[in-house]
C-alpha cells in the first residue's frame, strides 16, 4: 500500500500527501481560501470535501459558476429546506415539480403554503445556515437506510429502496436529520450563505445563488400550467415516483401505462388542431424546442391531425435558408456559428413567408451544406386555400424571422419534455438531462457522433437555447410536454452501455457517471410494446415517422 499520494491541480501545482488524506485537507495545502470551493472534482468524478484519496489523483474545484456547483449548492439547500420544514410542521410530502429560470418551485400536498409559513420556513433554513452545522455523508445498507424512511415516513424513499439491486446506499445526516438528494452536498451548512423562498403559485419558489439565475415573471405561470397538467395525468396512471413505475414493470403490467402516456399526446395533439381551426386566419405554423424536444415527430404527428381535419400541411425547412457560407457569423472560437439566427437569410425567409400568405407564387431555396450555398431547383409553391405552411426549428419563434407576417396568420408552439417522473420529491429530473440522453442515443446511432462528441458539443447547443428559444415561450399559441412517463426506463437499455463509453480520463466522466447512477434507479424496460408512431422512437428508432 502506498504511504504517499501524489496531487495534481489544474494550475499544474502538484503534491504529496499522506495515505487516505482528505481530498480538501490536500487543497488546503496549496490554497489559503477554500471558502468558495463547494466540493471537489477527483479524478474527474465529483466527490464530497471529505473524500479519502487512495491513488494519485487530479484534482479541480467545484464552485458555483459551474454546472457542478449550481447542482451541489441546490441539492445542499433542499437538504437544509428538508430540516426546516420537518422541524417546524413534522414529516411533509414534499414535490420539487419544475425549475423556473434555474430556480426550483415545489409544493407541499398536505400542507398550505400560506406567505406565512413560507416566511416561517425562510427563517428556520437561515438559522441552520448561521449554525454551521455539519453535514455528514455516510454509506449504509438499503436494509438500514429503510428503516431509516419508515421512521421519517418517507414513502417515496422507501417505494424506491424497495426494488433496489444495490446492497448500500449513501445518506446526508446533518443535526439528527437525514436524506438522501442523489448527489454531493456542501461539508456544512454556512456555506449556503445566499438563498431566497418566495411565494409562487400553489406553492413556493426556491431561489439559489446561481450567478445566471434571474427571477420568475408571470408568465411563467404558462410553463407550470404544463407541468400541473402531466402530474394530473400522472395521477390518472397511478404513478406517483419511480418505485411505482419500477413496480409495474416488474409486474409486466406496462401495457395500459404505455396507452396511456401515448393518448396524453394524441389529445393535447388534437386540442391545438382544434384551437388552430377556431382562429379560422391561420397560415404559419411555428414549432421551436431546445434540441432533442422530439420536434421533428410532433412536426408530423400535428400534421396528421391537421390533414384529418380537412387543412393540407406544407413543411417548409429553416435550414434552406441559412446564408452563404462566406457570409455565415464567426463565433468566438473562429468557427462559423450556424446557432445564431444572423446565420439565417433572415430578408429572404420574410420575403417568400410574406408573398406566400399574400397568395404570390415562390421558387423555394435548397441549401446545399457540402458546397455551402442555396441552389433553386423548380420548386415553386403557391398556397391553395387549405394549404398551412409548417416550419420547425431552433429558431421559429423568433419574431424577427415573420415580421412582415400579420400575427392573425400565425400560429407558435412551444415543444420540450418540461417535466419527467421524480426520483422522490426532493429530486427533479432535468428536462435538459432528458434531453441530452435522447440526443446522444439518437446521434449515436444516425449521425455517427461518439458519446465525447455530444458531450462536447452540448455546452454550446444550451446557450443557443437559452439565447434563441427560451426568451420567446411568453409569446407562445400552445405548449406541448414532449415528456414520456416511461422514458427512462426505456432509454436505460440504450443510453447506459453509451455512458460506459468514457472513462476517468474523459473530463466528461463525471457527467456520464452522474447520468449513468440517475439511470440506475429504474429497472429496464423492453421496447416491443412502445407504438411506432410514439415520440421517443425519434431517438431509439424503428418508428414510423421520419427522424
Amino acid at each position: 500500500m502506498k504511504e504517499k499520494i501524489i496531487v495534481k491541480f489544474e494550475d499544474g501545482r502538484e503534491i504529496a500527501v499522506p495515505y487516505r488524506t482528505t481530498a480538501i485537507d490536500a487543497v488546503k495545502m496549496v490554497e489559503d481560501n477554500v471558502e468558495d470551493i463547494l466540493a471537489l472534482t477527483v479524478n474527474n468524478e465529483v466527490k464530497f470535501q471529505k473524500y479519502e484519496l487512495v491513488r494519485d489523483s487530479e484534482i479541480r474545484f467545484v464552485k458555483i459558476d459551474s454546472a457542478d456547483g449550481y447542482r451541489v449548492y441546490s441539492k445542499s439547500l433542499k437538504m437544509v429546506l428538508y430540516m426546516a420544514i420537518t422541524e417546524l410542521y413534522g414529516p411533509q410530502k414534499v414535490d420539487f415539480q419544475a425549475t423556473i429560470n434555474r430556480n426550483q418551485y415545489f409544493i407541499m400536498p398536505d400542507l398550505k403554503l400560506t406567505d406565512k409559513k413560507i416566511a416561517d420556513i425562510k427563517a428556520k433554513m437561515q438559522d441552520i445556515i448561521d449554525s454551521n452545522y455539519p453535514i455528514e455523508k455516510r454509506t449504509i445498507s438499503v436494509d438500514e437506510a429503510t428503516e431509516y424512511y419508515k421512521e421519517s415516513g418517507d414513502i417515496d424513499k422507501i417505494q424506491n429502496m424497495a426494488n433496489r439491486i444495490k446492497a448500500y446506499t449513501n445518506m446526508y445526516f446533518c443535526n439528527g436529520y437525514y436524506n438522501n438528494f442523489y448527489g454531493v452536498l456542501v461539508p456544512h451548512t454556512g456555506y449556503l450563505d445566499v438563498f431566497n423562498l418566495i411565494p409562487f403559485r400553489d406553492g413556493a419558489l426556491l431561489v439559489t445563488k446561481d450567478v445566471n439565475s434571474t427571477m420568475p415573471k408571470a408568465e411563467d405561470s404558462r410553463l407550470i400550467d404544463a407541468v400541473e397538467e402531466f402530474y394530473k395525468f400522472k395521477k390518472i396512471l397511478n404513478i406517483d415516483n419511480i418505485g411505482s413505475l419500477n413496480e409495474k414493470i416488474l409486474k409486466n403490467d406496462m401495457i395500459d401505462m404505455i396507452q396511456v402516456s401515448e393518448a396524453i399526446h394524441q389529445r393535447k395533439i388534437v386540442e391545438i388542431v382544434q384551437d388552430i381551426e377556431k382562429k379560422k386566419d391561420i397560415k404559419l405554423i411555428l414549432i421551436a424546442g431546445p434540441s432533442s424536444s422530439g420536434k421533428t415527430t410532433f412536426a408530423q404527428q400535428l400534421g396528421v391531425q391537421l390533414r384529418l381535419t380537412g387543412y393540407n400541411p406544407i413543411t417548409i425547412s429553416m435550414d434552406n435558408y441559412f446564408k452563404e457560407r462566406q457570409d455565415t457569423p464567426l463565433g468566438p472560437d473562429g468557427k462559423y456559428d450556424f446557432e445564431t439566427v444572423d446565420a439565417l437569410d433572415i430578408e429572404l425567409f420574410n420575403s417568400h413567408m410574406e408573398k406566400l400568405i399574400e397568395g404570390e407564387t415562390v421558387e423555394l431555396p435548397e441549401f446545399d451544406f457540402v458546397v455551402g450555398t442555396k441552389k433553386y431547383n423548380g420548386k415553386y409553391l403557391s398556397l391553395k386555400p387549405k394549404d398551412v405552411l409548417v416550419v420547425e426549428g431552433i429558431h421559429a419563434l423568433n419574431p424577427i424571422l415573420t415580421k412582415f407576417t400579420p400575427a392573425k396568420n400565425k400560429y407558435k408552439i412551444y415543444i420540450a419534455p418540461i417535466t419527467t417522473l421524480n426520483i422522490d420529491g426532493y429530486t427533479k429530473v432535468s428536462s435538459s438531462d432528458t434531453r441530452f440522453l435522447r440526443r446522444m442515443v439518437r446521434d449515436f446511432a444516425t449521425r455517427g457522433h461518439s458519446v465525447e462528441k455530444t458531450f462536447e458539443l452540448w455546452g454550446n447547443v444550451k446557450k443557443g437555447e437559452e439565447k434563441y428559444i427560451f426568451p420567446y415561450i411568453e409569446d407562445v399559441d400552445n405548449i406541448f410536454n414532449s415528456s414520456i412517463i416511461y422514458e427512462p426506463a426505456v432509454m436505460k437499455t440504450f443510453a447506459q452501455p453509451l455512458l460506459l463509453q468514457l472513462d476517468k480520463t474523459s473530463k466528461y466522466y463525471a457527467e456520464a457517471r452522474r447520468l449513468y447512477e440517475y439511470l440506475n434507479n429504474f429497472l429496464p424496460m423492453e421496447t416491443s410494446n412502445v407504438p411506432i408512431d410514439s415520440l421517443i422512437r425519434e431517438f431509439i428508432g424503428n418508428g414510423c415517422f421520419n427522424r
